[in-house]
């Protein structure tokens, strides 16, 4: 059987819902071996047009305005918009498999609707993605629900505005007339975000802080002294202002991170077996504290510090380490239960596993701003089969 035969009969096995996993995997396998795009199209167009559902879940002008947009897509815009679409991969496939892997899940994502229900195991409840929510703690143990109040300035603290600009955003400026030099070293304030939620501060010394889901960074209203010190837990990124004189210094876990000027994610929640500190900008010195291990960081590496043991110095990910700032998941290579931590987190949901966790590597990304259910969809094409029970997402293997 020639390989456009086989591609021909996987596709009609696929649309029937009569596929194997292995025969999916070899359908996946088949098309990122396919050397063109043209012919490609071709086949994928004529197997569209020709299959005949019992139940089309579209109507014929819906159904020809998807195929033609996804044509039209391999060569141009709709192929930038497609990468926007979620498609995960087991590790033995291409990571690039150009527009011919993005036209099957394109397809697959259209098609979805025809054949999820029993693909994910009666996932019937949904789950609205996280969005800008947030706790501020005052040094004398006041506390502001950061997503109830209206923007405008929010309290005075040791000579210090707190300001909310706009949604999503806090800052700390120097209130008028004031000398910030006469800050005092008690007027710690906290910053908490829940599962679900997500967050910007921009400190008094103009330096640039986001928080992830489950996060929180403490941190003095005033800097003083010889350094700028603060407290994380969870995952924050930095934008850290410049001022030699004055170092940054960020405690998270068992570990310092030191840093004049530079931008750098940390990764340190706790249910995470590692703290992963990337670098994008600048150099940061990483210290940990229970053993005394240090590591200098350059841009574009990773510090992966495992409690014990020197720190493992790699090349980064950036894309992946900064994806949820930049409103995406994106994953390359990594675990089921890495996934779902994560949509744990932002979707604020339990994660339970019924049976052998799949041992299989996934790589793809989603905008965050989808609900759970398109997540849970798309993961589900690889077999990856879920149903849901209140707020815990059951993963059954």
């Amino acid at each position: 059987m020639t390989q456009k035969n086989r591609i021909a009969d996987l596709f009609q096995k696929y649309f029937d819902r009569t596929d194997t996993a292995e025969e999916r995997n070899e359908l996946m396998l088949l098309i990122s071996e396919t050397d063109s795009d043209k012919d490609l199209s071709a086949l994928i167009e004529d197997l569209y047009i020709s299959y005949k559902p019992q139940q089309s879940p579209f109507i014929e002008d819906q159904r020809d305005k998807i195929l033609q947009n996804i044509l039209s897509g391999i060569d141009g815009a709709e192929r930038k918009k497609a990468v926007n679409k979620i498609y995960f991969k087991t590790r033995w496939f291409k990571y690039s498999v150009a527009a011919s892997l993005l036209i099957l899940m394109t397809i697959s994502g259209y098609l979805f609707t025809h054949r999820h229900t029993a693909d994910t195991q009666n996932v019937k409840a949904d789950f609205r993605p996280g969005s800008n929510k947030a706790t501020l703690t005052l040094s004398d143990g006041s506390t502001i629900n950061l997503d109830d109040v209206h923007n405008g300035k929010l309290a005075s603290e040791d000579n210090m505005e707190v300001n909310k600009p706009k949604d999503g955003e806090i800052s700390y400026h120097a209130a008028v007339g004031s000398n910030t030099a006469s800050g005092t070293r008690s007027n710690i304030n906290n910053i908490k975000t829940p599962r679900g939620g997500q967050y910007h501060v921009i400190l008094s010394d103009g330096s640039k802080v986001w928080l992830n889901s489950a996060s929180s960074i403490s941190f003095p209203a005033t800097f003083t002294g010889k350094e700028r010190k603060v407290k994380i837990n969870g995952e924050v990124y930095f934008e850290i202002a410049k001022n030699k004189a004055k170092p940054f210094i960020i405690q998270s876990g068992n570990q310092l991170v030191e840093v004049l000027g530079t931008h750098f994610n940390i990764n340190s929640y706790d249910d995470e077996p590692d703290i992963k500190t990337t670098l994008l900008e600048g150099a940061v010195k990483i210290l940990q504290l229970n053993t005394g291990f240090t590591a200098l960081l350059k841009p574009g590496q990773l510090a992966i510090n495992k409690s014990s043991g020197p720190i493992l110095v790699k090349k980064a990910d950036l894309e992946q380490a900064v994806a949820w700032k930049n409103g995406l998941f994106q994953v390359n290579d990594v675990s089921l239960e890495t996934i779902m931590r994560q949509a744990s987190r932002w979707y604020d949901v339990d994660v339970v596993y019924q049976g052998k966790i799949p041992e299989r590597k996934f790589s793809g990304k989603i905008k965050r701003n989808v609900n759970a259910s398109e997540f849970l969809q798309m993961l589900a094409f690889f077999n990856v089969h879920f149903s849901i029970e209140g707020r815990t997402i059951i993963v059954k293997n």
